[in-house]
């Protein structure tokens, strides 16, 4: 697929809701990371302890799982648009409780607020695929993913000088109201977003209250829709939850190995960081064009299989190290999450997408959590580099499992 056809013609992709989404994602990913980059060295700043890192990884987690079923279940009752808007506005408050936190208490509130906001990530996800044609589907997402990607870049930068200037804890309360005014505009330009689930009765009478009542109908659809999808969806659920349970337990611990037990300096990470965003951005692309014609499998376990370098050049890596096995974390993360939303999309129709990221993101957050506490534990008590070394083994038998359980569709839903 030649880059031009992104922009024109009748299969082209940056247009109408992708074309908005991805100009919020732009505005989210250059100004979230910018805390991010230090975020679990300013709750330990703000009073929390390593293994309460993990305790606060899990409530929210916990919170996010909660609610991802009555998002899928209103996202595909009552339409996508509605439900993404209000929650961006719930997020966009619960971020002021990072700014003006006196202690990590406030950060487990405004934590709470915000993945409980979360659940309009089913009604995005299935407005993201419903807006795809399929057969560029891989190049949309892996070109998005580039863009969002590069615009990450000065994060770090910004954040290393903010702290630096301004002293750590002013810093980041600096950089925490810079996320708080993007939600804010991204909340007002995701108003332009035009609905894509066929207009009923139904679609345009959104209730909470009703979401409640309808919990358990919820729960019991998610569970039951993989019986109305391919085998390989459900296989395919089963590596995106582990996988995902292991990158986010491990990378919470990431800046805190890096700086008590490496010796890397506030400086040196800030550069790592963005060196990962800057190297990843050019073989991704490539990767993406590529993907909607060799096919999105094989993308996605050399994703898994890049992890495991990466990981094990981070457990005793220098600086110069350092930036290498991110290379190969930052291009591995890419690429399977990439290659997973994109098969995903070309195995379910579009009228049960919701339910599927719902049920999906539902069982991502609880393994996520229990896998947050394990982590957390192992790290504190045990070895401070095993949770690595298990997250870089674990991509064999992983990949294995795609190989074999996983085979994409003839023909791709639209």
């Amino acid at each position: 697929m030649r880059i031009s056809k992104l922009f024109r013609g009748d299969q082209a992709v940056l247009r109408g809701n992708f074309l908005l989404i991805t100009i919020t994602w732009i505005i989210m990913f250059f100004a979230i990371p910018i805390p991010d980059t230090y975020a679990s060295l300013y709750y330990l700043h703000l009073g929390a302890d390593e293994l309460l890192l993990s305790i606060m990884a899990f409530t929210s987690s916990i919170a996010v799982a909660l609610v991802q079923f009555p998002g899928g279940y209103l996202a595909d009752k009552h339409g996508r648009r509605w439900l993404i808007i209000t929650m961006t506005i719930g997020i966009a408050v619960g971020s002021l409780f990072f700014v003006f936190a006196p202690s990590w208490h406030f950060i487990m509130i405004g934590l709470l607020i915000q993945n409980i906001c979360s659940m309009y990530g089913p009604a995005l996800m299935a407005m993201v695929m419903d807006s795809l044609p399929p057969q560029n589907r891989g190049a949309g997402f892996s070109f998005q993913s580039v863009i969002t990607t590069l615009v990450l870049l000065p994060a770090p930068i910004i954040a290393q000088y903010l702290v630096v200037t301004f002293e750590f804890d002013l810093g980041m309360r600096i950089a925490y109201s810079i996320t708080t005014i993007a939600y804010f505009i991204i909340a007002i330009v995701r108003l332009k977003l035009k609905e894509t689930l066929p207009q009923t009765d139904e679609t345009v009478k959104p209730n909470f209250i009703d979401a409640l009542k309808h919990y358990p109908k919820a729960v019991k659809e998610g569970i039951y829709v993989w019986r109305k999808v391919p085998k390989s969806a459900y296989n395919l659920f089963w590596s995106i939850i582990i996988v995902n349970g292991l990158v986010i337990s491990c990378q919470t611990y990431f800046v805190v190995y890096a700086t008590s037990k490496l010796g890397i300096s506030l400086e040196q990470w800030a550069t790592v960081i963005a060196f990962r965003y800057l190297t990843i951005a050019i073989p991704a692309i490539l990767a993406g064009f590529s993907m909607d014609t060799l096919g999105r499998k094989r993308f996605l376990i050399i994703g898994y299989l890049l992890y495991i370098p990466g990981m094990l050049l981070f457990v005793n890596a220098d600086f110069n190290v350092l930036l290498l096995a991110f290379f190969f974390f930052g291009l591995g993360n890419l690429l399977q999450l990439n290659s997973h939303q994109v098969l995903m999309g070309d195995l379910v129709p579009k009228n049960l997408r919701g339910t599927v990221t719902g049920c999906l993101q539902f069982f991502m957050f609880i393994m996520q959590g229990i896998m947050q506490i394990i982590i957390g534990l192992i790290y504190v008590y045990v070895s401070p580099q095993l949770p690595f070394i298990i997250f870089a083994l674990s991509m064999i038998p992983i990949s294995i499992f795609v190989f074999k359980k996983i085979q994409e569709p003839k023909i791709r839903e639209p």
